[in-house]
């Protein structure tokens, strides 16, 4: 069917287990969108189905998903942090959903030019730079992962990106160019 155009959709998600943070980018509308999944006093495997099935209805139909990637110097929670990854990697898979994974430097990197900046430095950048009205690190971090997913989709495609040398450095990072 000639001159049908199908819309790009992009989502970040910023995994844990207490609230996820999800963005949603779509050339749908000029508005982004963003939430937390909170599954409030599941355990285990309940917790791990819920926030499989509530990321997985954001991430229906989209042209690039980006996870941010685990921290590996964190001491805690270390296992289950994985698990979820890993389920949510997974279904992403099974879905046929394309994503790519963002480590947390790298994505600081696009956010404030600086991969060691803390978490509340990417919240301001999204504030300021995005117009992120709210005041979540988990959805400052998604937004920024959208972001990034659009501008990776968009290089990939051979597309003109207005970036920064900073962002365009986190680009290739995740392109591993």
């Amino acid at each position: 069917m000639a001159g049908l155009t199908t819309l790009r959709r992009f989502v970040g998600l910023d995994l844990s287990l207490t609230s996820t943070g999800w963005a949603v980018l779509s050339e749908a509308t000029s508005t982004p969108s963003y939430g937390r999944v909170r599954p409030g006093k599941l355990r285990g495997e309940e917790r791990l189905v819920r926030i499989r099935t509530d990321v997985m209805a954001v991430a229906q139909a989209s042209t690039l998903v980006a996870i941010e990637g685990y921290a590996f110097g964190a001491r805690q929670g270390r296992e289950v942090l994985g698990e979820l990854g890993g389920v949510i990697r997974v279904a992403l898979h099974e879905a046929g959903t394309p994503f790519i994974v963002v480590a947390p430097p790298t994505l600081k990197k696009l956010a404030t030019g600086k991969g060691n900046d803390p978490k509340e430095a990417v919240l301001a950048a999204a504030i300021r730079k995005l117009g992120y009205p709210g005041s979540s690190n988990d959805e400052a971090d998604a937004l920024w992962l959208a972001h990034m997913a659009r501008a990776v989709y968009m290089v990939q495609q051979g597309e003109d990106v207005p970036l920064t040398n900073p962002q365009m450095a986190a680009i290739r990072k995740v392109l591993n160019v």
